[in-house]
């Protein structure tokens, strides 16, 4: 059984729990018990959606591959409510029993959602290459994460990363996750997932990694249009500091590949998630080439095949 199909299970079940425990609160004599859950699912529901709604505490709670639906809690509490619902008195049966399974059906596709539809179809590669150009226009993460896991040393391909990080119409960073998880499974490397913003990356000098991105407006000072709209998001292998306090990336877009982003790159940045790749404990010391010294191979390769 895939870890999908694992966490689905649990979640599913820990969700008709939730639904029972609001039938029998609803059912008992006095309103106190009943009073009390309603108040503190509600607290918890507040607390979840401003504190680990997509944030990388999610994962830090959540330490596995089906975090993307183990992280979901918003079922739990919507079943819950269901149960009180179907419960209620004073309202009629069929009233309460479609409004109960109405919400239960949503339940539903909040967990599933991230397993509905099919990864881009992408293109075919002839050579193989440590950093990956995205074939389709959905797949800039898949085709990071692939050069990220080439970079230690990890065969990986776009199409099997748009496949386990859940790509559809683009990637949750979440989905990243999962796909990194799974590929460095018995491996030295362990992955981690960091809120940053660009004057961070500026600062501090970012180690390696996958930046999510979202930008506020649009990219200005670049050689080419860039595409990133107001509310756009875009996947980037972030490579580290570069000279004069600029970051180095590489953006997996063909017409761009190597590049160096300064402040007004950067200051175009609404908020950005890295996902890392760290040596497990107890693992010894690997030494990752600079990628850099391929640019020229890369853009030649994507110029000649494209």
């Amino acid at each position: 059984m895939s870890d999908l199909q694992t966490s689905l299970l649990l979640m599913t079940a820990l969700s008709a729990a939730f639904a029972v425990l609001g039938v029998v609160l609803q059912g008992l004599r006095g309103g106190r018990p009943l009073a009390v859950a309603l108040i503190s699912m509600t607290v918890l529901m507040f607390v979840y959606i401003v504190l680990v709604w997509d944030s990388p505490l999610l994962v830090r709670l959540l330490p596995f591959s089906g975090a993307i639906i183990l992280g979901n809690w918003l079922p739990l509490v919507g079943a819950f409510y269901s149960g009180v619902c179907f419960r209620a008195t004073g309202v009629p049966r069929v009233r309460r029993s479609l409004l109960s399974a109405a919400l239960l059906v949503l339940c539903l596709y909040s967990l599933a959602s991230p397993l509905l539809g099919r990864p881009p179809l992408c293109a075919r590669v002839e050579y193989e290459r440590v950093m990956e150009f995205q074939t389709t226009d959905s797949t800039c993460s898949a085709a990071c994460a692939a050069s990220l896991l080439r970079m230690h040393q990890i065969d990986a391909t776009e199409r099997e990363m748009a496949e386990l990080c859940l790509t559809r119409e683009g990637t949750h960073w979440l989905g990243l996750y999962r796909g990194l998880k799974l590929k460095t499974a018995g491996t030295d490397w362990d992955v981690v997932v960091e809120n940053v913003s660009g004057q961070d990356l500026l600062q501090r000098g970012s180690e390696s990694g996958v930046l999510s991105l979202t930008f506020h407006g649009r990219a200005s000072n670049r050689v080419f249009e860039t595409d990133f709209q107001m509310q756009s998001g875009h996947s980037v292998v972030c490579l580290g500091p570069g000279d004069r306090g600029r970051l180095e990336v590489f953006d997996p877009s063909p017409d761009y590949g190597f590049e160096s982003w300064d402040w007004k790159q950067l200051g175009q940045v609404e908020s950005a998630i890295l996902v890392r790749l760290v040596p497990r404990s107890g693992a010894s010391a690997v030494q990752i080439p600079d990628p850099r010294r391929l640019e020229d191979h890369n853009r030649v390769y994507w110029e000649r095949h494209r």
